[in-house]
């Protein structure tokens, strides 16, 4: 597949307008050559997601959602765990994405789980325990539609090296 750079002014017009009627956008980062390092970020303006963009590394896959995901939110406690199973169907894969970095030393990060089994949920859930964060059905990744798109950070010269991923 062929992706654009994150420098082009197509994808760089796409998430700006984007931003003018959503007021917050889920973000999948693929590391190239990662072996599957992946995170999942919300934005919720242009600027803190072009800030975000700058300090990736060259390779760095950007898949960006438009339509709202993870519409759950909360600081786990046993209700909010209670909301969780009732509203994530048994075999359907979730996503749940703390909204606050973790942070060690100089390594941060926003932690995730996902699974296909509401036990798979209890436990992300109960490893959140006391912290904020979004649930929901796992987003399309693989779709391509008009309310998915990808870029690719470019090397120093501009060019487009991806994956693997």
């Amino acid at each position: 597949m062929s992706y654009p750079p994150t420098t082009d002014k197509t994808f760089l017009g796409t998430l700006e307008a984007w931003f003018r009627t959503q007021p917050e956008i889920l973000v999948l980062i693929r590391v190239r050559c990662g072996a599957g390092s992946k995170d999942f970020e919300l934005f919720c303006s242009f600027e803190a997601l072009l800030s975000r963009i700058y300090e990736l590394r060259a390779g760095t896959c950007v898949t960006v959602f438009k339509q709202p995901q993870l519409p759950i939110r909360g600081v786990v406690d046993e209700a909010f765990i209670d909301k969780c199973l009732s509203n994530i169907p048994e075999g359907a894969e979730y996503l749940m994405v703390e909204t606050v970095k973790t942070f060690a030393g100089k390594a941060s990060w926003f932690h995730y789980g996902s699974d296909v089994t509401l036990a798979g949920l209890r436990d992300d859930l109960q490893e959140s325990r006391g912290r904020p964060v979004a649930v929901g059905i796992y987003p399309p990744v693989l779709e391509q539609n008009d309310d998915i798109i990808d870029a690719v950070v470019p090397d120093a010269d501009g060019i487009v090296r991806a994956g693997p991923y």
